[in-house]
């Protein structure tokens, strides 16, 4: 973050958010629960909160499969573009089919 972690802290308070009496994993810093129920560090923005191992799997399971969809739907934009370069060529058309595919699966898993 650009600001100083003290100021951006005081900023917080101003602006309403409640000090917790938990501390970021990362720095140290004391947590913030803003207004709207997201709970920040002034140094690193947001944070999230796992109570157990099973709750930290949970999270980590979500940032995971957030992340492979992400690379999916970049390796599906690739490919489009060389299905219009392309349009028969059924090694292009299979390998939309396969992103297709493989996308629509982790949303599955992700509901």
């Amino acid at each position: 973050m650009s600001q100083d972690p003290v100021k951006k802290a005081a900023e917080l308070l101003r602006q309403g958010a409640t000090m917790l009496g938990d501390a970021c994993p990362e720095c140290g810093s004391p947590l913030f629960k803003l207004k709207s129920g997201d709970v920040v560090c002034p140094q690193h923005g947001k944070v999230v909160i796992v109570k157990d191992d099973q709750e930290e799997l949970k999270v980590k399971s979500e940032v995971l499969l957030s992340q492979v969809e992400e690379r999916l739907i970049q390796g599906l934009e690739r490919a489009s573009g060389k299905i219009r370069e392309a349009p028969e060529d059924p090694d292009v058309v299979n390998q939309v089919i396969r992103y297709l595919e493989a996308l629509e699966r982790v949303r599955r898993i992700r509901k």
